[in-house]
């Protein structure tokens, strides 16, 4: 799988209604007019009045990559936009001239797995999914912004719109933007709130075969795309899910597992289960220590550190096993927990009762959540009281201070989906349904990302209904992702279904950082991070010597700091 790569370059100020004139070289890209180059092999979809998509589309009605976009010439760009967001899915950036007021517009796909980022020059606004092809088109281009190094550290689960490269912003999914009217204001084409439960909740056998139905037509078109693929299969719930809809599809794909050495993190015995199951080839891989570089960061060309330094180990031993099976892209079950709703708490006892009042389905719910929680009923119903009297007002994203200067944990933030800013019921189950999907938004792998990977559960329409099946049927009958298990309870092994917790690789992550104690603890004391003053250098230095080696979480926050600092230097040589 090649990433999708372009640039487009748009005069500011200047004449902006003129033609989108096609360059075949990134570094002839600012002219007079609006100016495009792209990747021979990113598609570009011709659309009329001159509007462009570049990227992956795929129509909602088959299913299937989308030959000729239905797109009908209007003077209104937002129309079209609505329009495209209604007709199809996929990874795109669509470009759309807006005749009624002579300028230019941009709409990036709802799902973001195609990312979109905006560089403004004193001449142009540049627009990429690759932010290393802005290199040379400015000074400013390129580098560090340690005051939005500081925003994400503080907040490093949440996707921002601000990049940590100096200048550099994302653009919000599903918002349509004026380019060279930047006083515009932006149309909002597709928000998470519109999905929300409305009305009666389903029948939650109707709503396992809805689930099943689109996700085996989802993973269809995605496999048909790529051609064989791979699955990182970890045998989990999110990853065999994959798996099984991959089958239902008719498609051919392979499972790749990777394990550590202790059986701590070794679940090949369930991977083994579920390829025997589908009839697939079972690739496995253990975690390698000897792979782990310490200085070379996991998120390079990235325009922010979104991933910890150890993870590199695992893409290159992702992409051993895809040359062995042959397979163009690797699938991971990446926002599974997130988008199956994987709540710990009393929200869905707060949605139920808020929906139905007091019923036996009520205290169904109850019960359910204290098998998944583990509490009594009297800690439910407490919590439960709790939560009906929760402040609105109340922070909904609470920062991770730890290391950080105090200049560095005042940073302003702006999260890159607004969802939760229009939201205010924080005693919605649903407001932390959203939390847990922007929680995935730094995990999933998208079109642009440099490796071969990609998270589908992040397409669109399994967003959307995910979003619109009330809480509390994710939790049916006392099991998490309730829902999700029962849609492929007949294609998938008992010991996969049944299982409620995973491994992980904690082991590999111990022994590693062990092994390169020294390096680590040189790079983070003497680093860009502490010499700009966004790492409290004398805090950094009491873990290193302490907790480093008793707390788990420490080694955790230590390995996100040296992947911010490895991919500062990256950036800065």
């Amino acid at each position: 799988m090649m990433p999708l790569r372009f640039v487009l370059a748009f005069p500011s100020p200047g004449p902006t209604s003129e033609k989108l004139t096609v360059v075949d070289n990134p570094r002839n890209i600012r002219g007079s007019g609006p100016t495009i180059w792209h990747d021979p092999r990113t598609p570009c979809a011709e659309l009329a009045d001159d509007g462009k998509v570049l990227g992956i589309t795929f129509s909602r009605e088959k299913f299937r990559q989308a030959d000729h976009l239905d797109a009908p010439s209007t003077r209104n760009a937002e129309a079209r936009a609505r329009r495209l967001v209604r007709l199809y899915w996929g990874g795109y950036c669509a470009i759309l001239p807006d005749r009624e007021s002579g300028s230019w517009t941009v709409l990036v796909d709802p799902s973001g797995l195609l990312p979109v980022y905006r560089f403004a020059t004193p001449t142009h606004v540049l627009l990429t999914s690759d932010p290393a092809l802005l290199a040379g088109f400015h000074s400013g281009a390129m580098s560090v912004c340690f005051q939005a190094m500081g925003a994400h550290l503080l907040r490093p689960e949440l996707r921002q719109r601000l990049t940590c490269l100096r200048g550099i912003e994302e653009l919000t999914p599903g918002i349509l933007y004026h380019l060279d009217r930047p006083a515009e204001p932006a149309r909002t084409i597709w928000s998470a709130l519109d999905f929300l439960p409305r009305g009666p909740a389903p029948a939650f056998e109707t709503a396992a075969e809805g689930l099943r139905t689109l996700a085996v037509a989802v993973m269809g078109s995605w496999s048909d795309l790529f051609g064989r693929v791979s699955v990182a299969a970890s045998g989990g719930v999110d990853s065999s899910l994959i798996c099984a809809a991959l089958a239902g599809a008719g498609e051919d794909f392979d499972c790749v597992t990777v394990a550590t050495a202790d059986r701590s993190g070794d679940e090949r015995a369930y991977a083994r289960e579920l390829a025997a199951k589908l009839q697939v080839r079972c690739a496995e891989r253990l975690y390698d220590s000897a792979l782990f570089d310490c200085t070379r960061p996991a998120s390079a060309r990235l325009p922010r550190p979104a991933r910890r330094a150890f993870l590199s180990v695992l893409d290159a031993v992702l992409n051993d096993a895809m040359q062995e099976l042959g397979a163009t892209v690797v699938l991971d079950g990446n926002g599974g927990d997130n988008l199956f709703c994987f709540l710990h708490s009393a929200a869905p006892v707060v949605d139920r009762l808020r929906s139905e009042g007091l019923s036996n389905g009520l205290a169904r719910t109850v019960l359910d959540m204290c098998r998944i929680t583990g509490c009594s009923v009297p800690t439910m119903l407490k919590a439960t009281l709790r939560r009906l009297g929760r402040r609105q007002s109340q922070e909904w994203w609470p920062p991770d201070e730890r290391f950080l200067t105090p200049e560095a944990a005042k940073a302003p933030w702006e999260a890159l989906t607004p969802w939760l800013d229009r939201f205010e019921d924080r005693r919605s189950g649903k407001h932390d349904h959203m939390r847990l999907i922007m929680h995935a938004q730094n995990h999933i792998h998208g079109l642009s990302a440099g490796l071969p990977r990609l998270s589908p559960l992040a397409s669109q329409p399994l967003i959307e209904f995910c979003l619109s099946i009330p809480t509390w049927l994710w939790a049916e009958g006392g099991v998490n992702r309730a829902l999700a298990r029962t849609a492929f309870a007949s294609d998938l092994p008992a010991a996969i279904l049944g299982r409620t917790s995973k491994a992980g690789p904690d082991s590999f992550i111990r022994d590693s950082f062990a092994a390169n104690y020294a390096v680590i603890r040189e790079r983070l004391l003497d680093g860009l991070l502490a010499a700009h003053y966004v790492i409290d250098r004398s805090a950094v230095e009491r873990a290193l010597a302490v907790d480093s080696f008793t707390d788990e979480t420490v080694i955790d926050r230590l390995l996100d700091l040296l992947e911010a600092e490895n991919w500062s230097r990256s950036w800065t040589r």
